[in-house]
């Protein structure tokens, strides 16, 4: 099987569950911005860091920390042991999904990993680059990021490599018919320690009109 082949057949692992399923997982949790500090220059957001032993990935210290922005009023949802890889870390070989956020009104956010080694890369700690070039890796994720179908060319709104702090991010806007998480996704790629790390948000298009400005904030902040 080729690299390309195995790369598409992990990342659409974390596709699974259907939004039916997430949505069976919505809690009465708290909005975040009622227990995470303000975020900083950016009012209206809560500041989440995911650090050791927030998730079982960073627990088993597979992870450095990450943080991303979120608008004070959404809330986490619960990830299932299963998806978390909670009964595997370290030695999880498949996508596993560390933290979803969700806001009713403007869609939601999830945080996916996958070990670089699945993608048949030797080098420890690899940049995303060393993983491969932005298109070659959206051909990949792409059924993780959409929750169902892989994306073709005419779908791509926008594909561009950001780098911040001398890190390369991968960024995309997509716009996905045949999505289960949404019509509109936008997400963001990089990598942490031996891991590939997709920072993924899907709206409808109801939700991306009113939110639009907000999601890309998100992504805006995301940090790896």
């Amino acid at each position: 099987m080729s690299r390309r082949a195995l790369m598409s057949t992990a990342f659409a692992a974390a596709a699974l569950p259907t939004l039916a399923a997430r949505a069976g997982e919505m809690s009465d949790s708290k909005m975040v911005g009622a227990y995470l500090p303000e975020a900083e220059n950016e009012p209206g957001f809560a500041s989440f860091v995911a650090t050791p032993p927030r998730t079982p990935a960073l627990r088993a210290g597979a992870l450095n920390p990450y943080r991303v922005n979120l608008p004070a009023n959404w809330k986490e949802a619960p990830v299932s042991n299963a998806r978390s890889g909670n009964y595997c870390q370290p030695r999880c070989d498949e996508a596993t999904t560390e933290v979803q956020f969700t806001e009713p009104g403007s869609g939601s956010l999830q945080i996916i990993i996958i070990p670089t080694t699945k993608l048949l890369i030797a080098k420890q700690d690899p940049t995303i680059e060393d993983v491969g070039d932005i298109n070659g890796i959206l051909d990949a994720i792409s059924p993780a990021i959409t929750g169902s179908v892989a994306v073709e060319a005419e779908e791509v709104a926008s594909a561009k490599t950001v780098s911040i702090d001398g890190k390369s991010y991968y960024r995309y806007e997509l716009v996905t018919p045949f999505a289960e998480t949404g019509l509109h996704n936008v997400a963001v790629v990089s990598t942490n320690k031996n891991y590939v790390m997709i920072a993924t948000i899907g709206a409808s298009e109801k939700q991306y009109a009113k939110s639009e400005g907000d999601l890309k904030k998100i992504l805006d902040s995301f940090r790896c």
